[in-house]
């Protein structure tokens, strides 16, 4: 069962597989709840041999590193790599997914087998995934998995979106929203290099710079005059009080946006196949510490329906676990997982 972001057909691996150990590479990652969550998901699909476990890495130069020295084990499944990892590892893979070319980081690391019969070590980038899923599950009114004829994505010209921050996991959250129809996308970012250089990664696509209120007003209007709702938003910045003319500038031009009069009950019913708008707008925190952000009080304040920064993770493993073993994570161990998430 392709998703639309692992969107090839993966193989179901069984349980006597010998590829049965996946790992968290990067530093730190003591403290990750993946392996808490896959002690879960991997006996419900039936693997109870398989383990995840966390590994310290801070570079892969040696090539003693844990992550090659575990990638070229014959019982290696895959990996996660996280920071300072997501973009060193790149150089040591066979094989790129277009959003891991497009974002230029990757967080998965997954075995396919190529024409030639050989193995072949593919990276992609499945932030992407924490995003759009959560967003999706919003928008379209289905938990994930999501059903077989459930709208993905807006039809063109319906909706655009809010985008709060400038490092790596922004550019995954672009990709995502790009992916579900929501254009254009407003940049609100404190460095305007930082944006100038996602815009010019992302060219094809509508992106707009939002650097001051009065902009931000005028974008609002000119939605008001094309009749596209700013519909949905993701934040990617620190929940920490802004101190510099820049970061305040930054939550000056959120509350605005967040602060629009969002009206969708006299819009047109899309085509069928398409997401409807959404009767409020919502607006995914991807930080999660504390879970109630600066931004995401802010959003919710103003009639948004906010998601908390833990589903990112959630839907992010959900969809690894398919790129891993070709299976679906049903509902019932995915709010097990949750469980697991809310304990932390």
């Amino acid at each position: 069962m392709p998703t639309k972001f692992v969107p090839e057909e993966r193989p179901v691996v069984s349980a006597d597989d010998e590829r049965n150990r996946v790992w968290i590479f990067g530093t730190p990652v003591s403290h990750s709840v993946a392996p808490a969550l896959f002690d879960v998901i991997f006996p419900a699909l039936g693997l109870p041999n398989h383990k995840y476990s966390t590994s310290d890495c801070k570079d892969l130069a040696d090539k003693d590193a844990s992550w090659h020295v575990e990638m070229a084990a014959p019982y290696a499944l895959g990996s996660c790599v996280t920071m300072p990892l997501k973009l060193a590892v790149m150089a040591h893979l066979d094989e790129l997914t277009p959003q891991a070319e497009a974002i230029g980081s990757v967080n998965t690391t997954y075995w396919r087998t190529g024409a030639d019969g050989k193995l072949v070590h593919v990276g992609t980038n499945l932030d992407t995934a924490g995003v759009g899923n959560s967003l999706l599950t919003q928008l379209c009114g289905f938990p994930s998995p999501f059903p077989a004829d459930a709208p993905h994505s807006f039809a063109p010209g319906v909706a655009s979106a809010l985008m709060i921050g400038g490092g790596g996991a922004t550019r995954a959250a672009i990709w995502a929203m790009h992916a579900i129809g929501l254009s254009p996308i407003y940049l609100v970012n404190r460095d305007a290099e930082e944006t100038a250089a996602i815009v010019k990664q992302f060219a094809a696509w509508d992106l707009r710079p939002i650097e001051s209120v009065a902009a931000a007003e005028a974008a609002l209007a000119e939605g008001d005059r094309t009749g596209v709702k700013l519909a949905a938003g993701v934040g990617a910045i620190p929940s920490i009080e802004p101190v510099t003319d820049a970061e305040k500038l930054v939550y000056e031009i959120a509350r605005t946006l967040f602060a629009h009069k969002y009206d969708a009950s006299a819009a047109p019913v899309q085509p069928k196949g398409f997401l409807q708008l959404p009767k409020a707008p919502v607006h995914l925190e991807m930080a999660y510490k504390p879970r109630m952000t600066l931004i995401r009080k802010i959003a919710e304040d103003r009639g948004w329906k906010t998601i908390c920064g833990v589903e990112v993770v959630l839907e992010g493993c959900f969809e690894q676990t398919y790129a891993w073993t070709g299976k679906v994570v049903p509902l019932e161990t995915r709010e097990a997982g949750r469980k697991i998430l809310r304990q932390e």
